[in-house]
């Protein structure tokens, strides 16, 4: 059980984050913001993890390179940049789509079965975004296809790197495992955010930018990272896309309370995707021991 309370925690976390980036990039560069994110998010972890066996050799692996370009700074910087086109809402939609990217990858890398429900689920899900996306685009003038384009490649590269990590870290410790990520995603982004800066210039950040970024790299960096590395070790691929397929719902909440307009085509694709939620968990779920 303290595996799926982990798993909906991290969604929640993760759910907030979407309007919180949107403050952020007021005063920050998308790549830049990222970087200083999995800076914070690194410098914190890292004695906790070197405890536990953490070293920095550890990050010159293969592994772990596939960990930071797919996991966390991969996600991160397309993520950053959807959102510079794509309302906080409709991308939190968009999320709906991991547990079809998780169930793909889940019978790719694991041979995990896809069932009819499952299949169902997909279906649903697919329609909810679509639906949702269409009606952002006709009526956000914020939001472009390519905006939505980058959140959906961001929350395939999320899935990979999940699926992936629970085939090749088995057995390693969740601070570790998370610590390898911001290792290998800071040394990837770097280069990127160096010409970001370089072309675009610096400017001080506000105190606000400055507040979210800190919550963007403590609370949905370094926590929520954590809490889903913890909780993927004991829990099937299918199981956690049902949780994570409740962060569209969560993510239009927040985004209602922070002021953006919540459209009727968005919540008919939230229902729908609910509804893939719904068929997906009558499927068994199973804690592996």
């Amino acid at each position: 059980m303290k595996h799926y309370i982990a798993l909906f925690a991290a969604v929640f976390i993760w759910s907030s984050a979407f309007i919180v980036t949107k403050i952020a990039l007021a005063g920050f560069g998308p790549i830049t913001l990222s970087l200083v994110r999995i800076l914070i998010a690194f410098l914190l972890l890292f004695p906790f993890a070197k405890k536990r066996g953490f070293h920095l050799k550890s990050l010159f692996t293969r592994n772990s390179f596939i960990y930071g370009i797919f996991g966390y700074g991969g996600n991160l910087v397309l993520l950053s940049l959807g959102l510079m086109s794509c309302s906080a809402n409709i991308s939190a939609i968009i999320h709906g789509l991991f547990p079809v990217f998780m169930i793909f990858f889940g019978y790719l890398l694991l041979k995990e079965n896809i069932t009819g429900n499952k299949i169902l689920s997909i279906i649903f899900s697919v329609l909810g975004v679509m639906i949702a996306s269409i009606g952002d685009l006709s009526q956000n003038k914020e939001t472009s296809i390519l905006g939505i384009l980058l959140v959906a490649i961001s929350v395939l590269t999320w899935a990979f790197y999940s699926v992936y990590a629970k085939k090749t870290a088995i057995g390693m410790d969740s601070f570790v495992l998370s610590q390898i990520c911001f290792g290998t995603s800071f040394l990837c982004t770097l280069p990127f955010a160096l010409i970001e800066t370089a072309v675009n210039g610096f400017t001080i950040p506000d105190r606000g930018t400055f507040f979210s970024l800190f919550y963007l790299g403590i609370i949905s960096g370094v926590i929520g990272t954590i809490l889903w590395n913890y909780a993927l070790k004991k829990v099937d691929s299918a199981a956690a896309g049902i949780y994570f397929n409740l962060m569209p719902v969560i993510g239009v909440f927040f985004a209602f309370v922070f002021g953006e307009q919540i459209k009727i085509l968005q919540i008919i694709g939230c229902l729908l995707i609910l509804a893939g939620v719904l068929l997906t968990s009558k499927s068994k779920l199973k804690i592996n021991s």
